[in-house]
């Protein structure tokens, strides 16, 4: 059984601890959002991190297609974890799709959390949602490592474009920012996401370049 589909969450352990000892302490009451779930392992922490009577409203978008099942999978994770399924809001579509709807009726978050695609125009596409962030929210993105390329090209051009942004920890590979307040350019732009889609296409260039002289070695 792959690591998305064995339960757990997808967190390291010191990982883990961090975030959730950071939400005890943030104390953060509005919206919470996670982008890609898994199998709901790091989605059912992150919901009993908080007392049960001011746990924030959940919302989990994530076309549901990882693997066989993956919708049933997480609510059996949920429940199995005394927590209600129902009581968490899922939009089972992809992640710039659901942005574009959320941005038109005003969604705001307290907390993002984004594991989604690591591909870095996904990425991109991820970090749109920092729009909708309250100023003083924390943003948090996951596998920020050497070996998933883009994820870190996407956070760290993220942080140079928008400075209203402060990077407040790295534990492992997960990247931890808060918002100071709001850009004066709405994140993301679409320059942005021409640079994601040119870099992409670099990298997918460079892999293949790479694979064929490994073959003729």
């Amino acid at each position: 059984m792959g690591k998305g589909t064995n339960l757990a969450s997808e967190l390291s352990y010191d990982e883990l601890l961090y975030l959730l000892e950071l939400l005890k302490k943030e104390n953060l009451k509005g919206n919470h959002l996670e982008i890609g779930t898994g199998s709901g392992g790091t989605l059912l922490n992150l919901i009993k991190c908080y007392n049960e009577n001011t746990t924030p409203h959940f919302v989990v978008i994530d076309p549901m297609n990882y693997f066989p099942n993956q919708y049933c999978i997480v609510k059996k994770n949920l429940t199995n974890n005394g927590l209600d399924p129902n009581s968490v809001e899922f939009r089972r579509t992809r992640s710039y799709d659901a942005f574009k709807d959320a941005e038109k009726t005003g969604e705001k978050y307290d907390f993002i959390f984004i594991d989604g695609a690591h591909k870095l125009r996904y990425v991109m596409k991820d970090l749109s949602w920092a729009r909708l962030l309250t100023v003083g929210g924390i943003l948090c993105l996951h596998d920020y490592h050497i070996k998933t390329k883009g994820v870190i090209l996407a956070a760290n051009r993220f942080l140079r474009r928008y400075k209203n942004y402060t990077k407040v920890s790295v534990v492992n590979k997960l990247l931890v920012l808060r918002k100071n307040g709001e850009s004066n350019i709405p994140e993301i732009s679409k320059v942005d996401h021409i640079y994601a889609n040119v870099i992409s296409l670099l990298l997918q260039i460079e892999h293949s370049v790479y694979k064929r002289i490994k073959r003729l070695r």
